[in-house]
């Protein structure tokens, strides 16, 4: 009998298939793929493994696209993506699919491993897909790491700093092992670089390899069907892999693209100013899904910091990895299995409380800051972008007047390149109302030409403000 997962053709098209079929067995590999059955039927609880899967190639495809533009070197990094996000046609759609889908990768992961745990699907013999699954679990929140630097905007370079810091805590090789991570003693060009091999060619390479042995070894173990029907009640119920579970699968990762592609039109991918090691009053902080460690490090200060930053995630990492080898019993029902459930919701609450204890300490602590630095983030991707200039005009600029130096250079960088508390004012002559009196006038009364959060600034004579605008008209 013809399996109904292989597509019969007549005619012309029908001898083609027939020809291809008998030197590639498409029909024997689609048998493979389509007829595997599914003990208890078709669930979309089993959407999530197949949701990672197509968030992963979503993730590939978009991460070939920023490729094809960014330019991994501390000079060049931050204009490759401003770039993409400003002049690159569709550009900061990818971008905000490729950023809201390592979001979405975290969140996939976390569901489908728990929908493991509760229906106890670890068990009978699937010790090697668990643990292969917990090291996919380790590469993905690898990538989430590799990739926060690639930017290189104050976000991403402060950030890595307190990654690195961490790092840099474990005893003995903590010093070697912070050199080896970013190339030298300080973030640069060999870093970016590191972590843009890491992120696109070793990661990707270590994750097709996993997510083949997962499904190997998903398909040599079999579905383990509902946790709540007996082995024999479930082979009552087989249904195959198609067409039913494919349709509900294709519906749950259409709703997955569709919330992503929504987040991407609506909201930008953050892309603060290029980052500046010299602001040192930046208030770094790691992407959200990483806040609760980041809560966790503050209660071990010191020579202590070891415990939060690898002792007690290390643990914890250590009781997921081997789970099955600790929970030995054949019981699959999450009702009676109150030790793995209670320690689950624990892990979850402890995680929770932990996140919402960052975010209370910053609206009560550094609130103004975060609002400030967001808001230059927004103000930067509103900026038109500006091509490098690399002409020898650019090379021989004019250094800053002192009373820039003196008075503006905290807010806007030394250069005019902008910082956390001020715009950059590269360009700015080519706006709208920024003549050289305009901006002499802006100097002595902020809020009279359109700058009402800057301070007005009585001290600067009507000379150094004349130089200054001068100055700021030849930044180009």
């Amino acid at each position: 009998m013809a399996s109904p997962a292989v597509p019969q053709y007549n005619g012309t098209l029908g001898k083609i298939y027939d020809w291809v079929d008998e030197r590639a067995g498409i029909s024997e590999i689609l048998h493979e793929l389509l007829d595997e059955p599914i003990p208890g039927g078709t669930r979309y609880a089993y959407a999530f493994g197949s949701a990672l899967l197509f968030i992963f190639a979503l993730q590939s495809i978009t991460g070939v696209f920023l490729a094809m533009y960014y330019v991994p070197s501390a000079e060049d990094a931050h204009k490759s993506v401003e770039y993409i996000m400003k002049e690159v046609p569709f550009g900061a759609f990818m971008r905000g699919m490729h950023h809201y889908g390592s979001s979405a990768m975290v969140i996939m992961v976390v569901l489908h491993i728990l929908q493991v745990v509760i229906w106890g699907a670890y068990k009978q013999k699937r010790e090697l897909l668990w643990l292969v699954g917990a090291g996919l679990l380790q590469l993905v929140l690898a990538f989430s790491l590799s990739g926060y630097l690639l930017p290189w905007d104050m976000k991403a370079y402060y950030g890595t700093v307190v990654t690195v810091g961490i790092a840099s805590e474990i005893p003995i090789f903590g010093d070697l092992i912070k050199r080896i991570i970013i190339g030298g003693t300080e973030l640069g060009t060999i870093t970016i670089s590191r972590f843009f091999m890491v992120h696109v060619f070793l990661l990707p390479a270590l994750m097709a390899g996993g997510i083949a042995a997962h499904l190997y070894l998903f398909r040599k173990a079999r579905p383990a069907g509902p946790f709540n029907m007996t082995e024999q009640e479930a082979m009552f119920k087989v249904e195959p892999f198609w067409p039913g579970q494919v349709f509900k699968d294709a519906v749950f990762s259409l709703v997955v693209f569709a919330i992503l592609a929504y987040l991407s039109l609506t909201t930008l991918a953050p892309l603060e100013p290029k980052a500046d090691p010299s602001q040192t009053q930046y208030v770094a902080r790691p992407e959200w899904y990483f806040m609760f460690l980041f809560q966790l490090l503050k209660y071990f200060p010191g020579s202590t910091a070891i415990i939060g930053s690898l002792v007690i995630p290390g643990l914890v990492m250590a009781v997921i990895t081997f789970l099955p080898f600790l929970d030995r019993s054949p019981e699959r029902h999450p009702l009676k299995r109150p030790f793995v459930m209670l320690g689950t919701i624990a892990l979850l609450v402890a995680i929770g409380t932990l996140h919402l204890l960052a975010k209370r300490d910053d609206a009560q602590n550094f609130a103004a800051q975060l609002k400030a630095q967001e808001e230059e983030g927004v103000r930067f991707l509103k900026e038109p972008f500006e091509p490098k200039d690399i002409s020898r005009k650019a090379a021989v600029a004019a250094p800053a007047p002192e009373a820039f130096v003196k008075n503006c250079a905290v807010c806007h960088g030394e250069n005019g390149e902008g910082g956390p508390a001020g715009p950059k004012l590269i360009g700015v002559a080519k706006k709208a109302n920024r003549s050289k009196e305009e901006i002499a006038g802006l100097i002595e009364n902020p809020s009279a030409y359109g700058a009402p959060k800057m301070p007005p600034m009585p001290q600067v004579s009507a000379a150094d403000r004349i130089a200054i605008a001068e100055w700021i008209h030849t930044l180009k």
